[in-house]
C-alpha cells in the first residue's frame, strides 16, 4: 500500500518536475549561445553550445553574425579532436580518442573550413588571419 501510495505521489509532484527540467533550452538566442561558449574553456561545452546556436538561431541571421561562431566551433572540434579538452584546473587534462572519434570530428571541422572559405569576402581581416590559422592547425593534426 506503502509503494502504491509513494508511486501515486511521484507522479503526481515529481514526474512534472523532470519534464520541467528537460524543457529549458541551453541558450536563449545566438549571442547568448555566444557568451556562454565564451565563458567556458571546455571544448566539448563550446561545440555543444555552439551546435545549438546554428541549428536554432541561425536561420534568420546575416552571415556577418555566424562567422565568428563557426571560427570559435571548427577550433574546438580541431583541438578537441587532439585531445586538448579545455579543462584548466590543477591538472590539464588531455585525451585520446579513437582513430573514427578522430575522423568523424575532422569531418566536421573541415565543412566548418569550407564553410568559411566559401563565405571569405564576408571575413574581416582578423577574422581571415584566423581562417588561415585554424586550416593550418587543421592540416597539421591529421
Amino acid at each position: 500500500m506503502n509503494r502504491i501510495l509513494l508511486l501515486a505521489l511521484f507522479f503526481v509532484f515529481g514526474f512534472p518536475l523532470l519534464a520541467d527540467s528537460s524543457s529549458k533550452p541551453v541558450c536563449l538566442s545566438l549571442s547568448d549561445c555566444e557568451t556562454k561558449a565564451d565563458a567556458t574553456t571546455i571544448h566539448r561545452k563550446k561545440i555543444t553550445l555552439l551546435n545549438f546556436a546554428l541549428s536554432e538561431y541561425a536561420k534568420n541571421a546575416p552571415i556577418e553574425k555566424l562567422l565568428p561562431l563557426y571560427l570559435k566551433r571548427v577550433r574546438s572540434i580541431i583541438l578537441e579532436a587532439n585531445g586538448d579538452t579545455g579543462y584548466k584546473g590543477e591538472i590539464v587534462l588531455k585525451v585520446s580518442h579513437k582513430p573514427e572519434y578522430k575522423q568523424s570530428q575532422r569531418l566536421k571541422a573541415e565543412d566548418d573550413l569550407k564553410f568559411l572559405e566559401s563565405n571569405q569576402n564576408y571575413l574581416t581581416s582578423a577574422q581571415t588571419s584566423e581562417l588561415a590559422e585554424l586550416q593550418t592547425l587543421f592540416s597539421e593534426s591529421k
